[in-house]
């Protein structure tokens, strides 16, 4: 590119720059050109054209002075495609209007652009056209109007950069920030601007700010939904815990009153013993209820069994005797019952006398005595 050329390019842009806004020719900088164009050139400068509201660019303006969506009647649209064949009147007509749009919104004065815009649009209309009046629009604080102008460039043309930018910003100044995030990334993606670029930063700090809140609102509730829940668990574990106790010291009670749980006040003759048993033998089982492995051992349903079939079949103490479970009970209730000499009168052991092979009058937990058998306490009562 030679020097003249890039001298016409630049100058080109300065001339776009100062139809955007003449404002920056009040810079100290643009005081030579503005003295050229006024002193010498007899050029009249417009005055500047109003500012857009953008919180984004301008960390003065409050962002609660967004723009407020307007109650404006829609504005006229134009076909939905574009006729066929186009008269050069017509034709001419539409770029007239299109030329006297542009130079209005050059001026600020978008009420007059967006008159214009709706004239081209009517007789020629395109998502180019469209979005300009969308543009015009949005600066004049309509941003509904913006929206809806970009929506029909969107239809005709899904891939009009100028109409998502303008869409997005749009959407920003009524505060739909996802919204405006979806369509600005889209916009700038295809054509970077650094106006809509600052929009935005905007945007994206809102967003992310909101995604932050989010995730701790989420986590919050996370938090307190588990605590909720380690608390109704632990609520629980006590009322089981309550239940436990109650049931325990009821069972205490119940053993207490019959005699049958044979701790440390247990007296043989407060109780009435079953048949053929004395109050020493009676006073010598007493003490094993408080063995922690008879306390046990008489939660097992499988020993609760063998102490009922001794009942009827006192023959049947043998085959318990070699089993894991019952044979170490029976042998602890025998010993205690014989002294630890052996209980005389049970088949292979001596026996017991008073009852053919067992326990005079039965065994223990017939008739009155913890175990088993009608008249005596459940061994689950036993603590």
């Amino acid at each position: 590119m030679s020097a003249n050329t890039e001298t016409l390019e630049t100058l080109r842009h300065l001339v776009r720059a100062v139809r955007e806004d003449s404002a920056i020719l009040d810079a100290p900088s643009m005081k030579f050109f503005k003295d050229f164009l006024v002193d010498d050139l007899r050029a009249t400068i417009p005055a500047p054209k109003p500012r857009m509201v953008d919180p984004a660019a301008d960390d003065a303006v409050d962002d609660a002075e967004r723009m407020v969506a307007e109650s404006d009647a829609p504005l006229e649209m134009g076909p939905d495609a574009m006729p066929e064949e186009l008269s050069e009147e017509s034709e001419n007509a539409a770029l007239e209007a299109k030329r006297k749009a542009a130079d209005a919104a050059s001026s600020g004065k978008y009420d007059v652009a967006i008159e214009q815009y709706t004239i081209a649009l009517k007789i020629l209309p395109s998502p180019l056209t469209y979005a300009k009046r969308a543009e015009c629009s949005l600066r004049a604080k309509k941003p509904l109007a913006a929206i809806r102008d970009c929506d029909a460039a969107l239809k005709a043309n899904p891939d009009s950069a100028k109409a998502l930018k303008i869409r997005g910003a749009a959407y920003r100044y009524l505060g739909k920030w996802n919204d405006a995030n979806r369509d600005l990334s889209a916009g700038l993606n295809a054509d970077f601007d650094e106006h809509y670029s600052e929009i935005h930063k905007k945007v994206l700090s809102v967003v992310h700010e909101a995604h932050v809140r989010e995730g701790k609102r989420r986590a919050a509730k996370e938090a307190e939904q588990k605590a909720e829940l380690e608390r109704r668990r632990a609520a629980a574990a006590e009322a089981a815990r309550k239940a436990s106790e109650a049931a325990s010291g009821a069972g205490s009670a119940d053993a207490g009153a019959t005699g049958s749980a044979g701790g440390a006040g247990f007296d043989p003759g407060d109780m009435p013993l079953p048949p053929g048993m004395t109050p020493e033998m009676a006073a010598k089982l007493a003490p094993l209820m408080n063995d922690p492995e008879i306390k046990t051992a008489m939660q097992n349903p499988k020993v609760m069994q063998a102490l009922q079939s001794m009942m009827s079949n006192p023959m049947s103490a043998m085959q318990y005797m070699a089993d894991p479970d019952v044979g170490p009970v029976l042998q602890k209730l025998m010993a205690a019952v014989a002294g630890g000499g052996g209980m005389g009168g049970m088949p292979g052991m001596g026996g017991m006398g008073g009852m053919p092979g067992g326990f005079p009058g039965g065994f223990p937990g017939a008739g009155g005595f913890p175990g088993a058998g009608a008249g005596g306490s459940s061994a689950n009562d036993v603590d």
